[in-house]
């Protein structure tokens, strides 16, 4: 009898162990983002160089997963470049990895800088966009108008 009674705790176990399994793993890999900014001055000279330091917020860490940035020029005129003066062309896209020094300490939170040239004298609004490996594609739109007076050296 008590061999019977083993024998029933004993597929008792092995039935709440193994039928609580699952086979289906859940591994994620498109992790949503978003695309911001630090504080941006709200005017700009034709001439002046502005620092745009972005953040690439991530939801989660896959290692596999490859941004690229890019930006569209909507008003005005003007030249985007990284920290060692390489532009980025307007409505292409360069991979995130290639700009120097990318700040990628945290898994999850990239920080990189860009830097505006105005050309003219007309308010300038330019739509940066990441996307990423996965086809998700966040935007951020810059805006800088125009200084009404110049101040005299």
């Amino acid at each position: 009898m008590k061999n019977v009674i083993y024998i029933c705790i004993a597929a008792l176990f092995a039935v709440l162990a193994f039928g609580s399994c699952n086979d289906e793993i859940d591994i994620r890999q498109d992790y949503d983002f978003s695309l911001s900014s630090w504080y941006l001055q709200k005017q700009i000279a034709t001439g002046e160089t502005v620092e745009i330091r972005f953040y690439l917020d991530r939801e989660g860490d896959y290692e596999k997963a490859e941004y690229e940035i890019g930006y569209i020029q909507m008003e005005g005129k003007g030249e985007v470049t990284d920290c060692e003066g390489v532009k980025l062309v307007n409505r292409e896209v360069r991979p995130l990895a290639e700009v120097p020094e990318l700040d990628t300490e945290n898994p999850v939170r990239q920080v990189f800088t860009l830097f505006y040239r105005s050309t003219s004298a007309k308010r300038s609004e330019l739509k940066f966009f990441v996307r990423d490996n996965f086809g998700r594609e966040k935007e951020l739109t810059v805006t800088f108008d125009v200084e009404s007076g110049t101040a005299e050296e």
